[in-house]
């Protein structure tokens, strides 16, 4: 132990040993927060958690390593191989993976084996080093020494996996983990050089000057401590954001639980425990889902069968993605609704709610009208006389005045809602609330009375709703079945439902009867959906890229990306013949995200002046998932967020909540530029243009090709412009076809226009060539 210490104060510089003692200490720290949080993850996520681990390990213990290992001071010239330092520390990351992979493994004696690999790693990391290290002697080892180096790196680095890992790394179990690998790797290194003996011999090579070897030692220490710190960072700001989410599952009023799609519980909240009259412990994240229900099932009396039965009903619902409800008798006359809704990259969220007072009643407590109970034994009764008509009924647009107004006003235009078409109905027809924002009606028979009905549900709720000091408008949408003789309720809702989505698709704010041809649009829909699930997983969209020009010079300012698909048999096909169906199966996040890593990696690839908008879709910015994926594609490929714009659709604003509001917001904060898509399709108020802090208005080809031949059109795109201006709001122009249209745009103050006049939408290489070409001519001036 004296020899080592001796080793330590006499042979070193001690200020390079206290640089390494601090790479080390805060090194082993994040080490470990990373370790444990990669233990934790699901399959998903572990990978990447532990090439990040992996990463930061290798970075530390070579860091450690080599500045330690030039503060050695044998009072002789020396030197370092290149290629063996570079491999030492590849030995280093990719030993230390491996081991964080193996103590990850759900086994008892993994944690120790996996640390043993990593002890192994460290100490064939150090003594590759050693063989690097060049001197001006002859080299002797101390064989009790070198032996004694090894034990302590393998014993002490399995502790410290198996401290890590034997339950949460926080607290005092972090910090003892810790310590045992700073013990590890430091241990290993002042035994091994211990070990190493140097006698001196005049020896020719290529030795290094020590002033330069100080200074390169401290260069790598700062990139030792940046990647360190890196690491350090990425772990804060996910237990901070876990901590958030973790908050707020602990505050809700439903139970939920997601598994993921091997079958892993990955998160349950504290209501789930109440519900189910659980203590603390019983259930929790990491646990099968079979051991999860089994659990509960026990607690809530179920038999064995019962049990096997809902684990089956489970399974199945994950596999397929499939959208099921059902309710849990949980014993002492408690019942609870469970939802099961899929997840787009596999598995689901469960959420239990306690439906025990409603299910004692048949009434909706906040509309008094008749609820989904009420409607399913109205309806039986209904088909059992051979007569049916059902009208159902959906909201358009409730979601922003619930979101912007508050719960309390969506409750109150609600009952508004429900009263307007109570008033309509006449003697023997019901009216039914299912939740949320959908609406039933069932009428005794057949006739022309269904569709007048309807026209005047459509009506009513169209006209403007006075909730307290707020005008709200809304409208809704609605499908009609008749009921044929060999339809049961289930069947007659589902006809109901195809009629209503059509009457969606169709522009909402009317009504559809359903047709027997509606089944086949189903079957067409269910298809382009799986196909839409297959271009997903097999890459088949691309982008496509429109030059933007600088307007009046007809510069290249930029490109907007297009979202192409590539079908197998349809070929090429836009967003118009396959949004709503993305839209409606959930896979608009997946597609989106796609489309802001392409952009971001073209960005990369192109030169730094080039800015490059695309498009974001309704449905990807009520996600919650469009800061992430435009904040990491941007941070991916180091990129200046300025250089990224998003276009938003008008009709998407219009409807903009708080929430979708303070997204846009934060973007713009971060540096990524928002503009306003398709302006001049329907009305749209200058003061809302303000309050949404837009860089941009991109104006609509009809808001300006009108200007053929009505002489009011120019004035109407010069004033519209002016305000623009006055707001401080950059307004482009797309789809320009004419060069009449492209003057009139130039003389009303336009910065910006795109459309076939100039150059249709290119393929990425070909855009290449015109970026190329444009930058040859000089014909290119930064947006």
């Amino acid at each position: 132990m004296m020899t080592v210490l001796g080793c330590i104060t006499g042979q070193h510089d001690l200020r390079l040993v206290a640089v390494a003692a601090v790479i080390c200490t805060f090194g082993s720290w994040t080490m470990v927060r990373l370790f444990g949080r990669a233990a934790a993850a699901d399959r998903r996520e572990r990978a990447a958690w532990l090439v990040l681990s992996a990463f930061v390990s290798g970075a530390l213990i070579w860091c450690t390593h080599f500045v330690a290992m030039i503060g050695y001071e044998p009072g002789l010239p020396v030197g370092f191989d290149p290629v063996l330092t570079i491999v030492s520390l590849l030995v280093a990351m990719f030993g230390s993976g491996i081991g964080f992979a193996i103590a990850a493994i759900k086994a008892r004696a993994a944690p120790m084996v996996g640390g043993a690999v990593i002890g192994l790693s460290i100490t064939v990391m150090h003594y590759i080093g050693m063989f690097a290290y060049r001197v001006q002697g002859t080299v002797t080892w101390d064989g009790s020494y070198l032996l004694a180096s090894i034990l302590i790196a393998t014993v002490f680095a399995a502790a410290a996996s198996h401290v890590a890992l034997g339950g949460r790394p926080v607290g005092s179990r972090s910090y003892l983990a810790t310590t045992l690998f700073v013990i590890a790797i430091t241990g290993l290194h002042f035994t091994g050089m211990t070990a190493f003996q140097v006698s001196p011999m005049a020896i020719d090579g290529p030795f290094a000057d020590p002033d330069a070897l100080t200074a390169l030692a401290f260069s790598v220490a700062i990139v030792g401590l940046f990647i360190v710190g890196s690491g350090f960072a990425t772990s804060f700001i996910d237990d901070q954001a876990r901590a958030t989410a973790a908050d707020a599952l602990a505050n809700m009023s439903n139970g939920l639980a997601m598994v993921s799609a091997d079958g892993t519980v990955t998160l349950v909240n504290q209501r789930v425990h109440k519900l189910f009259d659980l203590g603390e412990g019983e259930i929790a994240a990491g646990m099968s889902l079979t051991r999860y229900l089994e659990v509960i099932g026990r607690r809530a009396g179920w038999s064995r069968e019962r049990i096997d039965r809902l684990r089956h009903e489970h399974e199945t619902w994950i596999a397929f993605g499939s959208k099921a409800e059902t309710e849990l008798d949980v014993g002492g006359g408690t019942v609870l609704s469970l939802l099961c809704q899929p997840m787009a990259r596999g598995g689901a969220i469960l959420t239990y709610e306690d439906v025990t007072q409603a299910r004692l009643a048949f009434r909706d407590a906040l509309t008094g009208l008749g609820n989904r109970r009420m409607f399913v034994r109205s309806i039986e009764d209904a088909l059992a006389r051979g007569q049916a008509v059902m009208l159902m009924i959906d909201l358009d647009r409730f979601k922003s005045v619930n979101d912007s107004l508050g719960h309390g006003a969506g409750d109150t235009l609600l009952k508004e809602v429900s009263a307007r078409i109570r008033s309509l109905l006449q003697s023997g027809e019901e009216a039914f609330r299912f939740g949320g924002d959908e609406f039933a009606v069932l009428l005794p028979e057949p006739g022309e009375r269904a569709g007048a009905l309807a026209a005047d549900i459509v009506a009513a709720v169209s006209r403007r709703f006075q909730i307290e000091a707020n005008l709200v408008d809304i409208a809704c949408s609605i499908g009609i079945a008749e009921a044929a003789p060999q339809d049961d309720a289930p069947r007659l809702e589902g006809k109901a439902d195809l009629a209503l989505y059509a009457a969606k698709n169709g522009g909402r704010n009317r009504f559809e009867t359903y047709r027997e041809s509606m089944q086949e649009a189903k079957a067409e829909k269910q298809l382009l959906e799986h196909e839409l699930a297959q271009a997903v997983a097999c890459g088949q969209f691309e982008l496509h890229y429109q030059p933007i020009l600088n307007l009046p010079g007809r510069t290249l300012g930029g490109f907007e990306a297009l979202l192409r698909w590539r079908h197998p048999q349809h070929g090429l096909m836009s967003p118009d013949d396959f949004a709503f169906a993305a839209e409606s199966c959930g896979l608009w996040p997946a597609i989106g995200g796609f489309a802001i890593d392409a952009v971001c990696r073209q960005a990369a690839a192109w030169p730094d002046e080039i800015a490059l908008w695309i498009d974001v879709s309704p449905a990807h910015l009520r996600s919650g998932t469009l800061t992430a994926h435009l904040t990491r594609a941007i941070a991916r490929y180091r990129i200046r967020p300025s250089r990224i714009g998003i276009e938003i659709a008008q009709s998407a604003l219009i409807e903009a909540d708080p929430e979708m509001t303070e997204t846009l917001a934060s973007l713009r904060a971060f540096g990524i530029r928002v503009m306003l898509d398709g302006f001049g399709v329907g009305a749209f108020s200058p003061a809302y243009l303000r309050r949404l802090g837009l860089d941009g208005v991109k104006i609509d080809p009809g808001f300006f090709a009108c200007g053929q031949g009505d002489g009011d059109a120019d004035p109407i795109v010069r004033a519209f412009l002016a305000m623009n201006r006055e707001l401080g709001i950059a307004t482009a122009a797309g789809g320009v076809l004419e060069e009449s249209q492209l003057q009139t745009l130039i003389e009303a103050g336009c910065v910006r226009a795109q459309g076939d006049r100039f150059c249709a939408p290119l393929e990425a290489g070909e855009a290449d060539a015109y970026l190329e070409a444009a930058l040859r001519r000089k014909e290119f001036q930064a947006a």
